[in-house]
């Protein structure tokens, strides 16, 4: 109870600083400040007393941080350009947002011409090529693919939509290999087609999020057949398809971000850990698993762990009944991540250092840290903005 307490006042510092500070204690920020808090505040006393349970809050919040982030982002288009429909004035001056998505796109052609093949500021924007890059190599190295289920500004539709219904209509179990490998070999396809072509493949034909940010003008029929697979792909991945599995259909099989991340993610501090010794073999864990990392032979193995596509978002620790999957730093040496090779501390505050590092309390507390400096601009901008809708339809 004590180390929950502690992580509360220190998130409500970064908070404070980050959130009503940095935007000169504006309503908006004060507002937003209370939602933080009270999903950080229940997430972290609901972990204590029940290990997985406060997975609740954290899907809250990346829902609401997607649908700000495009509400925002879109009002950006218009003050820049007057319409989410990209200009040629935008692309000839390269001033296009670099859009996290496509790192693993522009990777390999910069390698081979020295050139950034996405037409987008290299600094002096929010979005500009170098920021991105930043954050992205901040995120390897501390969250890795936990930034897919906690940070990414178009996950939360699905993971909105995949909550939305109350059973699973299919179920991709017995397939979760085949949609890892499916996932895989179109990052492959498109960072080879990207290099050919010299040209951002995923955003120019296969990107669902067009519909929720900037798109081409339809001009021409190659962009009307562009535009019509957007909306298929929005309505069919982004929408239908996790209502009916409850999973993260375009995160876990078109997304090349996401499989780019999987890859990297070796290199985070934070993995998750299976305690085969607990486990029964029930496959709760691999039913409920957003990114399909969880499967039969995951079990049958005894690997230990989830596949490299897990995005450490805390399903499985919550649906497990044995409490046998755990949050555990990479490095470390004890095996399972949730302390049984750690002799128990004789006084108080030793007790509560020991509940501070524990690995569970640190990744949720740098994950959600993280969030909150990537959303305080772009939702403190979407309140406002919907504060003036309402102010004016009154």
């Amino acid at each position: 109870m004590i180390s929950s307490l502690i992580l509360s006042c220190m998130m409500a510092f970064i908070i404070f600083f980050f959130v009503v500070l940095m935007h000169n204690f504006s309503i908006a920020s004060i507002v937003y400040t209370l939602f933080l808090m009270f999903l950080f505040v229940r997430m972290t006393f609901s972990e204590h007393k029940k290990m997985g349970s406060g997975v609740i809050y954290r899907r809250i919040f990346q829902t609401v941080f997607a649908v700000g982030f495009c509400i925002a982002f879109i009002s950006d288009l218009y003050s820049e350009r007057g319409s989410m429909a990209i200009t040629s004035q935008a692309l000839s001056n390269s001033e296009l947002p670099f859009c996290h998505i496509a790192i693993p796109q522009v990777l390999l052609p910069l390698l081979v011409t020295k050139n950034i093949i996405f037409p987008a500021r290299i600094a002096g924007h929010y979005a500009a090529v170098s920021s991105m890059i930043l954050i992205w190599l901040v995120c390897t190295l501390t969250l890795g693919r936990g930034w897919c289920s906690w940070v990414c500004f178009y996950g939360g539709w699905e993971e909105g939509f995949s909550h939305a219904a109350k059973k699973q209509r299919l179920k991709f179990l017995p397939k979760n290999r085949e949609l890892r490998e499916f996932h895989f070999g179109f990052l492959f396809f498109v960072i080879l087609a990207s290099l050919c072509e010299l040209a951002c493949i995923y955003c120019e034909w296969f990107c669902p999020f067009k519909l929720v940010t900037e798109f081409s003008p339809i001009n021409s029929i190659p962009s009307l057949i562009a535009t019509v697979m957007f909306i298929g792909l929005f309505l069919g991945l982004v929408v239908v398809l996790p209502i009916l599995t409850k999973k993260r259909t375009q995160c876990s099989t078109l997304c090349p971000f996401g499989a780019f991340a999987s890859l990297t993610d070796r290199f985070s501090l934070f993995q998750m850990k299976i305690d085969t010794q607990k486990c029964t073999g029930c496959m709760k864990c691999a039913s409920v698993c957003p990114f399909s990392a969880i499967d039969i032979k995951t079990i049958q193995d005894k690997k230990g762990h989830p596949e490299l596509t897990c995005a450490k978002c805390g399903e499985c620790v919550a649906a497990c009944p044995q409490k046998a999957i755990s949050y555990s730093l990479r490095f470390s040496k004890n095996t399972c991540g949730c302390g049984h090779n750690q002799a128990k501390p004789k006084t108080a505050a030793g007790r509560v250092f020991q509940e501070l590092l524990h690995p569970a309390q640190l990744f949720r507390f740098a994950a959600f840290t993280f969030a909150v400096i990537m959303s305080s601009d772009f939702m403190i901008k979407s309140l406002n903005l919907l504060a003036g809708i309402s102010g004016g339809a009154k």
